[in-house]
């Protein structure tokens, strides 16, 4: 297993030099093979319970059918940071860390669609305490990444475990980059998924919002006209974690938490098609 030790992260300037932060550009080749087009439908889970400082993990499954091309996470507190948003068969899965004293609520959201779709994975990071990580996960050629997300969480559940903040989860063409920093006092292991189709899709991002040190914002990237989201994310300094993530019926919205010791960014991505 290898292990990645980030510093200042320079690495966000030069994805966004790349256009990856900014403005609208198409998903994966040209030549994709096309498919039929599919209606994609928001699904919102049942809330789950975390207790304080303790980390949880809950589900939404797809109906009828269907399978998830993306998904996320809601929370209900400032104080509640992503771990894990994932696809598990016809599931989307959410793991969160509580960091407050009292109980709180979260909510896994799933995009699902009867379009077929693949999951490819990236390999297995091992994430030391106070390390950050990145895994990248790759779709096949001739495939466009849909939606995705890390998985830095599910694999400890309980108090003291599960404290892999994700600070990056986005596309970035037939790929899907996701980047956590472990808070807690144990190592964990990151592994990123991707999921993957031959329909054509476009990705968007928002403008940057700035976070001042120990500020939590939001930024919100919208799908062009006659487009519907498919999966979605954001990124930012690895400083900036997480405390939801999740698809709007038009885009996609991010809160997170500056917990750097200087003002950062904060992108948030959405990738979308039309149905």
């Amino acid at each position: 297993m290898s292990r990645l030790r980030l510093a200042a992260f320079g690495t966000v300037a030069a994805l966004c030099a790349t256009a990856l932060c900014t403005g609208a550009s198409p998903v994966g080749p040209e030549s994709a093979p096309a498919q039929v087009r599919a209606p994609h439908t928001i699904v919102v889970g049942a809330p789950s319970t975390v207790a304080p400082h303790s980390a949880s993990t809950t589900n939404v499954p797809c109906q009828g059918g269907q399978v998830p091309s993306g998904g996320g996470v809601r929370t209900t507190s400032n104080g509640v940071f992503l771990t894990a948003t994932w696809p598990s068969g016809i599931s989307w899965v959410g793991d969160v860390y509580n960091e407050t004293n009292t109980p709180q609520t979260f909510t896994p959201v799933a995009i699902c669609t009867s379009q077929n779709h693949t999951t490819r994975t990236g390999t297995f990071v091992s994430v030391g305490s106070g390390q950050t990580a990145i895994v990248r996960a790759v779709c096949d050629p001739g495939q466009v990444a849909t939606g995705g997300g890390p998985n830095a969480g599910s694999r400890g559940t309980g108090s003291d475990s599960g404290q892999a903040y994700i600070s990056q989860s986005s596309d970035i063409g037939q790929e899907w980059v996701g980047r956590v920093t472990n808070h807690g006092p144990r190592a964990t292991v990151l592994q990123t998924y991707v999921r993957c189709t031959g329909t054509p899709h476009t990705a968007h991002a928002s403008a940057p919002t700035s976070l001042a040190q120990g500020a939590t914002g939001t930024a919100h990237a919208e799908c062009g006209a006659g487009e519907v989201p498919t999966g979605g994310g954001g990124l930012g300094n690895p400083a900036v974690d997480f405390n939801e993530s999740f698809p709007t019926a038009t885009g996609w919205t991010m809160r997170a938490t500056n917990h750097g010791s200087s003002p950062l960014d904060l992108f948030a991505r959405v990738t979308c098609t039309s149905p």
